[in-house]
C-alpha cells in the first residue's frame, strides 16, 4: 500500500514540476465584447463581470458590441459619446418605413415587416400590455431607430429584467433583427421585450 501511494505522490509531483518549468499555458477563449469598461480585453477572463452591452459602430461602420460592469460606466460612456458624435450622414433618398427620424420604430416581423409601433426621442412604454395592449408583449422582431439618441429593450415591465441599448445614430437607416441579439442576461432579444425606451 505504502508502494502505492509513494507512486502516486511521485506521478503528482512530476506533473507539477512539468508544468510549472515549461512555457505550456492554458489560454483561455476569446472575448465576446470589444471592449470591457472602454478597455481593450485579450481574453473571456473578465465576461462575467459585464452587467451591462451597448452595440454602437466604429468609425469604419462595423457593428461593435462593448460591455459594462456598473451602470454608471456605460452611462458616462454613452453621454461622453454623444458629446463627441456628429449628426449621423444618410444619404437623402434613404426611404423609411416607418416614421422617420423622430422616433424608434418596433416592428412585429423581421427586416421591418408586420405592424408597428413608434416611439418619439424622450419617451418610454414602460409596460407595452398596458400602453399597446397584450398583442404588442413578447413579439417586437425588429428595429428601425430615430437618428439621435438611444434605444431600450428591456424583457420585463418597467426596465426589469435583461436588457439591451443601441446607439441610434450608428443604426439609423440600418435594419435591427433581433434575432442576432441577446439581452444582457443572456436571454435571446427576439420576441421578448416587455417595456421599451427611446432616450436623448
Amino acid at each position: 500500500m505504502k508502494t502505492i501511494y509513494s507512486l502516486m505522490f511521485t506521478v503528482a509531483v512530476t506533473f507539477l514540476a512539468i508544468f510549472s518549468f515549461s512555457n505550456v499555458s492554458f489560454a483561455a477563449g476569446e472575448s465576446q465584447y470589444d471592449l470591457i469598461d472602454g478597455k481593450q480585453v485579450s481574453t473571456n477572463a473578465n465576461d462575467p463581470k459585464v452587467k451591462h452591452i451597448y452595440y454602437t459602430g466604429d468609425e469604419q461602420g462595423n457593428e461593435v458590441r462593448l460591455g459594462f460592469t456598473t451602470n454608471q460606466k456605460i452611462d458616462d460612456y454613452i453621454n461622453n459619446e454623444k458629446k463627441l458624435e456628429k449628426e449621423s450622414n444618410v444619404d437623402s433618398n434613404f426611404q423609411t418605413l416607418g416614421s422617420g427620424t423622430c422616433c424608434t420604430d418596433f416592428y412585429t416581423g423581421d427586416n421591418k415587416s408586420g405592424s408597428y409601433r413608434a416611439v418619439r426621442v424622450g419617451y418610454a412604454i414602460s409596460d407595452i400590455t398596458y400602453s399597446w395592449g397584450r398583442s404588442w408583449n413578447d413579439v417586437i422582431s425588429s428595429i428601425s431607430t430615430a437618428s439621435q439618441g438611444t434605444t431600450y429593450l428591456y424583457q420585463h415591465e418597467y426596465s426589469s429584467g435583461g436588457y439591451i441599448r443601441f446607439n441610434n445614430a450608428y443604426y439609423w437607416g440600418k435594419t435591427i433583427n433581433l434575432s442576432n441579439y441577446k439581452f444582457s442576461n443572456g436571454v435571446s432579444a427576439n420576441n421578448n421585450a416587455s417595456s421599451v425606451y427611446v432616450l436623448h
